[in-house]
């Protein structure tokens, strides 16, 4: 099983087109739409929905949104605590 570099979606390495660059690199694409996109539009994998890149960095981003608010919370807890103990 070979996974696309644009959407890495996994498919059978006879599928699909196999693009060999100068260096050495083999970039394996499983569809047209991937080529055209990777390739012919200069697309950013990350930028578009339907890809596996997009969902990754998406999840990555709400974690640490929420880390954040979570870590907002807790010393939003500590300051009120502590403004308890000064007033007593």
């Amino acid at each position: 099983m070979v996974k696309c570099v644009f959407c890495g979606k996994e498919e059978y390495s006879f599928k699909g087109v196999h693009l060999i660059k100068n260096t050495g690199v083999v970039h394996y694409f499983c569809s047209s739409k991937c080529i055209k996109n990777a390739n012919k539009l200069g697309r950013d994998k990350r930028k578009v929905r339907w890809t596996e890149a997009f969902h990754e960095t998406r999840d990555k981003m709400n974690a640490r949104k929420k880390e954040a608010e979570i870590k907002k919370i807790e010393s939003d807890k500590a300051t009120k605590k502590e403004m308890t103990k000064s007033k007593s």
